[in-house]
């Protein structure tokens, strides 16, 4: 996973800081790490399953391609379907904010999974006002909601007037995913260069 981050975003300078996401110009596009974290030790090998592993295990075996990803300058990091020890990882704080953002100091944005929030709950998406809570304060920045996106935002709004998601949160995810935004020069050149289509992903 490592190797690959330097063809996509382009190689940082000597001088970089790491942590900071970093794409170097127009030809270099922002990668993703993922799955944060455990998604390869799952019970079978099963999709969306959970990972039994003490922290030491977690942190020898799966943690180590996310220490380098981020010292290779990674713009975003997407969260894993896939439980740690019983919890959700799309709801877990302690992984998300508390390590990864606080310790780690990683600072592009965190993005989850395809409905990832909706999978907090089982079924999925059977309490959503919960899911949203949930994925938010565990530090995800930006939501993929590949659907009903309006339920999403009157969702996250309500929480945030209710203080139950603090503004500070929404502040932090602005932030992140503005930082990455600028990185990749999209306010300079916001629109695509077409030419370039062909080439991607074509090798």
């Amino acid at each position: 996973m490592t190797e690959i981050i330097p063809g996509l975003q382009g190689e940082p300078p000597k001088n970089y800081r790491k942590g900071v996401p970093f794409v170097a110009g127009k030809n270099n596009v922002a990668a993703c790490a993922k799955h944060y974290v455990g998604d390869g030790g799952t019970t079978k090998g099963i999709n969306e399953n959970n990972t039994v592993v003490d922290k030491s295990g977690l942190f020898s075996i799966h943690m180590p391609a996310y220490y380098n990803s981020i010292y290779k300058g990674v713009s975003t990091i997407m969260v894993s379907y896939s439980s740690w020890n019983g919890q959700k990882m799309h709801a877990n704080k302690d992984l998300i904010t508390g390590f990864l953002k606080n310790t780690l100091h990683f600072r592009g944005f965190v993005i989850s999974d395809w409905e990832g929030i909706d999978r907090i709950t089982s079924p999925p998406h059977a309490n959503y006002s919960y899911s949203i809570q949930a994925g938010v304060n565990a530090g995800i920045d930006m939501i993929m909601v590949p659907n009903n996106f309006n339920e999403f935002i009157d969702g996250l709004t309500l929480l945030v007037k209710k203080n139950v998601i603090p503004l500070s949160r929404i502040d932090d995810a602005v932030k992140r995913i503005l930082r990455v935004k600028f990185q990749m020069g999209l306010f300079e050149n916001p629109i695509a260069d077409n030419s370039l289509a062909k080439h991607l992903g074509s090798q």
